[in-house]
């Protein structure tokens, strides 16, 4: 019955958003039910009854391919149990069987007839006096009415027992219930208590579920911090996840709710390679799931403005999500309704928005769904408004400003920012005491080591003054000689530093001249080729594409201007300065190629300093060699990562390969040597040299299965301790 209790809740929360079983799995419980059923043929009374139910519960758990639970064959075993427990009088075997019968309702979508036997189990654990089957009636119930107060009883009775198992689980969805209701102050304890029990519970329970509990204790503290709008903690607590997933091989790696974060933060590209990551399993999903990572893919859409592609997903997941909710009464897809709502009134299709959204929020306001109120509130401002009805666009607008501060409340962000200073503090503690564990057992080796010391010193004390008068006599003649020959060579030595400063003194002024012709160089060399560009442009007549190329040419100018007497400059500003350079090669190259910028983890672009136009030159090798010979569509990937003070770039084309490019250069009758790479090049080793910053990079080809080219990579790596802060020549 472990895991019944998830499987409930998943139902009515989750919306059957329930992962299929493996194969291997199903096969197992197979044969374990086939075993049972051998086995209860030979049973009687009490003992057939609970065998009787550990068949049920083992249809419980047992998830077929399409992702459904066996509820009809659990009512079946439990019904007959059920029956028999009563005819015997076995009670508590009639708890489990009505429990059991309970859970068979509620995946067979017949949730009023849950009701039928979660009632009667309540009041024959009651009856029993038997704390933990009264929690798990309590557990059941609180998906039917009364969460917040059914949990609460079941957590109480499981902390009577000691069950903490239990008691994980029912705080953890209670967390959940607080979070669906927009409740987040009141269930920041619980959310804190949450982390302590999965931690404690997982020293006993070292299970795949033990970990899971785990998991989901960083979930709840994701779904606080993002609704405090604190997205880089809520992002850190997803990467816990993420890491302690990987660590304990658990399936559940976050990557959806990754996805979405970071949407939220305007990073479609990294939102998208999340979303990648998490559809790979997308055969092992049930359809319910499916339809919820449309939800996420079409947020994407609307992050890149693609808003027919993204219309077309919602209405998938809305087909989905009614045909579900009609036969299971399961909560209707408010936030599907509300994002449909926001493409309508982005395509200015007002009237059916604002239909849409009212239909939303009414149903938000029934369930007390505060988030959805919140987002559906600020829709219907923007649909008044572009509707000229200002009046019930500021009503709507005050709705939400309401709602807004009463979750994010002072109480409540204090609350979490005090949590997050003391996670810090104790992290901080427990580095002292391991550093203070270590010091004292240094101390005591220090201490033996002094003692053997002490009897050495005594002994070369005694030998000391044996033969010190022996020796004083020549020591002291030896020692004028020695310190006569010290003056003269400290004298030749001052002379020598002397020289060797001024000669390090030249070598810097030296090396400060050729990294500023360097960078002399690098501008011109990056003009001619964009002059050349809008000279291709006027050539060919095409006066509106060469104002736009100009247009984007002058602000790139700008930029480089700027940064041109800079040693280093922002990665904040390298990007924006490399996405114009791309915007201006797919102008001219007629958007024969796309590229993307995506950040695989948290990088804080503002506080990372790289030398100005670094990533320039080996895009434009990328496009001119690679991408521009290529037939058919070209991309162009920038991935960034930031691990361990080490900055890694990696710039992926699927063009035609430096091989192939070779030969093409070498038909050509203008064998144009790439300046641009030469530069950097000789930039990065004079920066390595003058700074001790680690810099370097590789260039790799990339092949398909058949052995033949399918681009190029380059693999870049600044190591960014020391570049804290800008430095102007």
């Amino acid at each position: 019955m472990k895991k019944c209790l998830l499987i409930i809740i998943l139902v009515q929360i989750c919306a059957e958003l329930a992962i299929a079983q493996k194969p291997e799995d199903i096969k197992r419980d197979s044969l374990r039910i086939d075993s049972l059923k051998k086995v209860v043929l030979l049973l009687k009374d009490t003992a057939r009854i609970n065998c009787l139910n550990k068949i049920a519960e083992a249809f419980i758990n047992q998830v077929g391919s399409n992702g459904q639970r066996r509820g009809d064959s659990t009512f079946i075993y439990a019904d007959m149990a059920n029956n028999e427990a009563r005819d015997v009088g076995y009670k508590y075997g009639q708890v489990q069987a009505l429990l059991n019968l309970a859970t068979s309702k509620l995946f067979l979508h017949k949730i009023k007839e849950t009701e039928k036997y979660s009632r009667p189990a309540l009041q024959l654990s009651i009856e029993l006096n038997d704390d933990n089957m009264i929690g798990r009636c309590y557990s059941l119930l609180a998906i039917l009415e009364n969460p917040f107060e059914n949990y609460k009883k079941a957590i109480a009775r499981f902390q009577k027992t000691g069950n903490i198992s239990l008691e994980t689980e029912s705080t953890t969805w209670l967390c959940m219930v607080y979070a669906e209701k927009g409740q987040y102050e009141d269930g920041f304890p619980y959310c804190e208590k949450c982390i302590q029990l999965a931690n404690e519970n997982v020293k006993k329970d070292s299970s795949e579920w033990g970990h899971e509990l785990v998991l989901w204790s960083f979930y709840n503290m994701f779904i606080l911090y993002k609704a405090a709008a604190d997205y880089e903690t809520a992002l850190d607590y997803l990467f816990k996840g993420y890491k302690y997933a990987e660590e304990k091989k658990i399936g559940w790696k976050m990557y959806a709710d990754i996805s979405e974060l970071y949407c939220i933060m305007n990073k479609p590209d990294s939102a998208l390679l999340f979303w990648n990551l998490w559809k790979k399993d997308w055969n092992s999903y049930a359809v319910g799931h499916q339809a919820y990572g449309n939800n996420i893919r079409a947020q994407i859409y609307i992050k890149n403005q693609q808003a027919d592609s993204a219309l077309s997903l919602i209405e998938n997941t809305l087909s989905v999500f009614n045909n579900m909710g009609a036969e299971a009464g399961a909560v209707p897809p408010i936030k599907s309704m509300l994002l449909k709502a926001e493409i309508l009134n982005q395509k200015k299709n007002y009237k059916k928005a604002l239909h849409i959204a009212n239909a939303a929020v009414e149903q938000a306001e029934n369930y007390g769904f505060r988030p959805e109120m919140m987002n559906g509130y600020l829709l219907l401002s923007s649909i008044y408004h572009n509707l000229n009805k200002n009046k019930h666009a500021y009503e709507t607008l005050v709705k939400h400003l309401a709602i807004k501060d009463s979750i994010q409340n002072k109480q409540f962000l204090i609350r979490l920012n005090n949590y997050k200073r003391e996670a810090e503090d104790a992290k901080k503690e427990a580095r002292i005491g391991f550093l203070n564990r270590d010091n004292k057992i240094k101390q005591q080796q220090l201490k033996q080591e002094a003692t053997f010391r002490n009897f050495i010193i005594a002994v070369s004390i005694a030998l000391v003054f044996a033969s010190l008068y022996v020796f004083r006599n020549i020591n002291l003649k030896r020692k004028n000689e020695r310190l006569t020959q010290e003056q003269k060579e400290q004298e030749w030595k001052m002379k020598a530093l002397e020289s060797e400063n001024r000669h390090v003194e030249l070598q810097r002024q030296s090396t400060a001249l050729e990294m500023q012709a360097l960078r002399a160089q690098m501008n011109p060399h990056f003009i001619f080729n964009s002059l050349s560009s809008i000279n291709h442009f006027i050539l060919r007549n095409e006066s509106k594409t060469a104002s736009n190329y100009l247009t984007r040419f002058s602000r790139l100018i700008r930029m480089v201007l700027i940064n041109s007497q800079k040693t280093l400059i922002t990665l904040n500003d390298e990007l924006e300065m490399l996405r114009i350079y791309l915007e201006m090669e797919r102008l001219r190259f007629k958007n024969s190629f796309d590229y993307g910028i995506i950040f695989l983890n948290a990088v804080d672009a503002d506080n990372i300093y790289i030398p100005p136009l670094l990533l320039q030159p080996f895009c434009e090798n990328a496009i001119w060699h690679g991408l521009m010979n290529k037939d058919g569509q070209g991309r162009l990937d920038i991935e960034l990562s930031m691990e361990n003070n080490t900055l890694t770039c990696t710039i992926t084309d699927n063009g035609i390969g430096r091989k192939r490019a070779e030969e093409m250069k070498s038909k050509s009758a203008e064998k144009e040597k790439s300046m641009g790479l030469k530069i950097t090049a000789d930039r990065l080793s004079l920066l390595n040299a003058e700074k001790g910053i680690t810099t370097f990079y590789t260039i790799e080809d990339i092949n398909d299965e058949d052995g033949n080219a399918a681009g190029t990579k380059v693999n870049l790596h600044i190591n960014c301790t020391e570049t804290t802060e800008v430095i102007n020549q």
